[in-house]
């Protein structure tokens, strides 16, 4: 089996060839990893704005790298207690990952 292209915790999104044939548009987070199913990770992800849960094949699967990065960018540069953020919970990362998202979007709208 191979390793997660998705970590537990992580904003990921349906590609659009599978929003196009039903998939739910918008964020989502990884709750779980599930087996494998004919050798392609599975995932449990929960709906950001629904709080529907689904399970995902990693190939229907896109990640949000720019944000994740930025992020923990930002955790990183604030983090007085040098922690890293590889080992934070979903609770202290939901905080950065909504000001990276705001930032990125804030970068999308200006002329």
């Amino acid at each position: 089996m191979n390793s997660q292209k998705f970590h537990i915790g992580q904003i990921v999104h349906f590609c659009e060839p599978e929003v196009k044939h039903g998939a739910p548009r918008g964020d989502h987070r990884v709750e779980r990893f599930l087996p494998p199913d004919s050798g392609e990770n599975q995932y449990r992800v929960k709906g950001t704005e629904t709080g529907r849960e689904r399970v995902a094949r990693e190939s229907q699967l896109g990640g949000r790298m720019a944000v994740e990065a930025l992020a923990q960018s930002l955790y990183e540069a604030e983090n007085a207690t040098k922690v890293p953020w590889s080992t934070r919970n979903r609770i202290v990362r939901a905080p950065w990952l909504k000001a990276a998202l705001l930032q990125l979007a804030a970068i999308e709208s200006a002329p």
